[in-house]
């Protein structure tokens, strides 16, 4: 049986020694300088920002160490909430599940993860600029257990003069990934642009050394953003979920990315694109990006097609739990009963996409000798007789095709298509250009001109380009017809002619 043996207070050991716990704190983990600053804006945005400033420099004196300010226009602090911001755990809105705080760990946490010092100055009208520290070095050194008294100050050059506010400053930043201020200014305006691309896109302004931050979004769809293209794969999918005494919503959304168009960029522009360097899946809580990667993809596998498409996550923080969010706000670890709700949904939708992209790969390829039929037989066109002009309408089963395809003044134009119809290619005019769209579902495609053009032989891609100019040259023959009558009849011919070939082909 234990016994409790008595003890005078005085010599009970603090559950926390200040230094030692400040110390270790500082390896919370944070992925990148954003990932921390992130912590700061996000006290910005609870306290009512539309405009928030980050600031990044180079202090004076030997060894010239990065500073960073975060400067916003939110509603401050009192003496009292100020105190507390600096606390491990002080909040009011502890457990909030409303927004993006929740701990009360955000603001020292993230601070002293870069730096030994922050300082934090705020306002509100009419009461004066209110001033308070965490140095770690001072704490080590003086072994307190209590933070500074917050004290009134006068009004600081950087301090700017408005209603209300409040500036973090974090000095002595001997943790951030990059020694020149401009570097870590450039990496802070990209990942911030995709952490807050929601906020962005809700009117929020956010700079980085005053210039505007940018909306990133990875799915290429946000109008606006410093990327766009995609386009949206399926409606969005909903979950509502039980959350204690309440539900909670996970909303998914996926996009593609434009094969046709950046397929053909360099090896760095994708990477800078952040197409092949890129995370497929980004997870959003409360609006504000907190991680991406592979997930909730069962037992599917990353492959090189999975560059291709994206998909976003949204949440909102009653479900932190299932989600597995820590106090940091960086990653998430799922439970296993949430990946059981979405995982096979999301799992399917992935690889359609995969195949997807696949197929569209295997469409561009064979689309090389297109290109080199294209340009030979515009060579060629200077000795033919002159198209007769006139307007031709575009059938409207076709509409949407052809206006998918690149503008240019060329004469011809021939690309693959899953077609409406089952003929084995379809011709029609736009403008003066020849537009001629091969049937990927015929057996003339699928047999023939395909496996030709995507073939690792020369002499097979060579053939398919012969193949492509025999069939431009009909098109051509049948655009050169003068009467409607006469452009119907070969419409007809090019389809029996298509039904007799795929039976033939199919014997």
């Amino acid at each position: 049986m234990a016994m409790q043996v008595e003890s005078d207070p005085a010599t009970r050991p603090r559950l926390v020694n200040p230094a030692n716990f400040l110390f270790a704190t500082r390896d919370t983990g944070y992925k990148t300088t954003g990932l921390a600053i992130a912590e700061l804006i996000d006290n910005s945005l609870q306290a009512g920002a539309r405009s928030i400033a980050v600031e990044v420099g180079a202090a004076p004196g030997p060894g010239k160490p990065i500073e960073i300010m975060v400067v916003d226009d939110g509603e401050g602090m009192d003496a009292g909430s100020l105190a507390e911001a600096l606390t491990f755990g002080g909040t009011s809105r502890f457990n909030d599940r409303s927004s993006l705080g929740r701990y009360g760990m955000g603001l020292p946490n993230g601070a002293l993860s870069r730096s030994r010092r922050v300082e934090v100055f705020t306002w509100r009208r009419g009461a004066g600029v209110l001033w308070s520290r965490l140095d770690i070095d001072e704490l080590a050194k003086t072994g307190e257990a209590t933070l500074p008294a917050v004290e009134r100050i006068d009004r600081p050059h950087f301090v700017p003069v408005s209603d209300s506010g409040t500036v973090v400053r974090l000095t002595r930043c001997d943790r951030v990934e990059y020694k020149r201020s401009s570097a870590l200014a450039r990496r802070l305006r990209d990942d911030l642009g995709r952490i807050y691309r929601h906020f962005l896109a809700d009117g929020v302004i956010l700079q980085v050394n005053g210039q505007p931050v940018t909306a990133n979004d990875p799915l290429c769809l946000q109008p606006g953003s410093k990327i766009t293209g995609g386009s949206q794969f399926g409606d969005d999918l909903l979950y509502e979920i039980p959350a204690g005494s309440t539900n909670g919503i996970v909303s998914v959304t996926f996009s593609e990315l434009p094969i046709d168009r950046w397929h053909a960029l360099s090896s760095e522009e994708k990477r800078t694109m952040g197409v092949t360097a890129g995370a497929p899946v980004s997870v959003v809580r409360a609006g504000r990006e907190i991680d991406r990667g592979w997930f909730f993809m069962g037992s599917k596998r990353r492959e090189n097609y999975d560059d291709w498409w994206r998909c976003e996550i949204r949440f909102n923080p009653v479900l932190d739990e299932l989600f597995g969010i820590t106090h940091a706000k960086q990653a998430i670890s799922p439970r296993p009963e949430l990946l059981e709700i979405i995982a096979p949904d999301l799992e399917t939708i992935a690889r359609a996409l995969n195949s997807r992209v696949r197929q569209r790969f295997m469409l561009v390829k064979a689309a090389e000798p297109l290109s080199a039929a294209e340009q030979q037989a515009a060579r060629a066109e200077a000795s033919l007789p002159s198209l007769p002009r006139g307007r031709r309408v575009v059938p409207d089963e076709l509409k949407d095709l052809v206006n998918g395809l690149s503008q240019h003044d060329a004469p011809y134009q021939i690309a693959v298509a899953e077609l409406p119809s089952m003929g084995a290619y379809e011709v029609v005019m736009r403008g003066r250009q020849v537009v001629v769209l091969l049937n990927a579902k015929h057996p003339w495609y699928r047999d023939l001109y395909g496996p030709l053009a995507m073939s690792e032989s020369s002499r097979d891609r060579d053939l398919a380009r012969h193949v492509a100019l025999t069939v431009l040259a009909t098109a051509r023959a049948e655009a050169a017809l003068q009467r409607a009558s006469e452009r119907g009849h070969a419409q007809r011919l090019r389809q029996v002619s298509a039904d007799v070939l795929a039976t033939f082909m199919n014997a």
